[in-house]
């Protein structure tokens, strides 16, 4: 009997999981087109706020997977409306790309930069390319001024082709190090993201945490009280049970799902 038979949902990362990069994992496509085919109900988390749900629902409709964006969850999803009830009606500072911004701004929350964001009442972070040290600057002043601190995750690289670049977690630590705060985490391994998958389920009862990453994917699942299935096919290089952090099932890619 195949792994997937165990369950009636499951919740699957994206990056190290379905893709790494532009590139999808072999076998990822046509697991999730039988997964989907064999009634399954499937919500797919991830940290990555680099793009909107549409905009990976577009992505998967192209591997020839289609889901509605409602069954995607995004930690940038979950840090935005974090940002717009610590803000209240105020300002925020954003580090990261234009999409979080757009998704902090819908939660009518002013976007500062420059020195009026030196008087943020959030500051709110992830992961981009373009991080660099005014924006860690300004971030410890507004923090140091009292704004509250907000990411998408603490997770330390991100798996592409050729080698893990640097994260959300990298431009955190730096953040953390400045201000001596402490953000509070939108992501995986946080309740909050596996709250709102949880509820976009339906019915499914038997559910399991499918995704790459021990501290985010398996901690987090391990705390929603879920079934967890290690990938290798992704970042998670350390040992299955390293820091007593045991996921329940440990498989090669996801198509190993079906064997």
């Amino acid at each position: 009997m195949a792994l997937a038979d165990d369950f009636d949902g499951l919740l699957i990362d994206l990056d190290g999981v379905v893709w790494i990069g532009r590139e999808p994992v072999p076998g990822s496509a046509e697991t999730l087109v039988a997964l989907l085919a064999a009634g399954k109900e499937l919500v797919f988390v991830t940290n990555n706020p680099g793009r909107p749900p549409a905009a990976y629902a577009e992505r998967l409709g192209r591997m020839g997977v289609e889901v509605d964006p409602e069954r995607i969850v995004t930690a940038g999803m979950v840090a935005a409306r974090l940002a717009g009830e610590a803000a209240n009606g105020g300002s925020a500072f954003v580090i990261g790309a234009e999409p979080l911004k757009e998704m902090v701004a819908a939660t009518r929350t002013e976007l500062v930069v420059g020195e009026p964001a030196h008087s943020a009442g959030v500051v709110v972070v992830s992961g981009h390319r373009n991080f660099d040290y005014e924006e860690l600057l300004t971030a410890k002043r507004a923090l140091d001024a009292g704004a509250a601190l907000v990411a998408t995750s603490r997770d330390p690289t991100l798996p592409m082709p050729g080698g893990e670049w640097p994260g959300t977690g990298s431009i955190l630590a730096a953040v953390e190090t400045a201000s001596g705060r402490t953000a509070q985490i939108g992501g995986k391994p946080e309740r909050h993201l596996f709250e709102l998958a949880l509820a976009r389920l339906g019915g499914a009862e038997r559910v399991a945490m499918v995704g790459d990453r021990l501290s985010s994917d398996i901690v987090g699942g391990h705390n929603a009280g879920l079934t967890t299935i290690l990938v290798r096919s992704g970042t998670s290089s350390e040992d299955a049970g390293a820091d007593g952090v045991a996921p329940d099932h440990v498989v090669a890619d996801l198509a190993a799902l079906l064997r």
